[in-house]
């Protein structure tokens, strides 16, 4: 991956891949993608199955709620 496109990154977001199988319903991950702006529009990058170290800053103070699937910040409405 590119450093450049890296540097763009303002925000991390985890992920799963959901798909239908024959017994119901299956889901693979977590995977991690970034996201950036890019002409005024949103873009997501996909990141892997691990977070890159250089983008670790953004998740920093942040913690994961019980039965959320989104990173917060603490003091945040619930």
């Amino acid at each position: 991956m590119r450093k450049s496109v890296l540097r763009k990154i303002r925000r991390v977001e985890q992920f799963y891949s959901i798909y239908k199988t024959r017994s119901g319903v299956g889901r693979s991950g977590p995977y991690w993608r970034g996201i950036y702006t890019k002409k005024g529009k949103e873009v997501a990058l996909y990141l892997g199955r691990e977070l890159p170290d250089s983008l670790r800053h953004l998740l920093d103070g942040r913690y994961k709620r019980r039965g959320c699937k989104n990173y917060t910040w603490p003091g945040r409405a619930k």
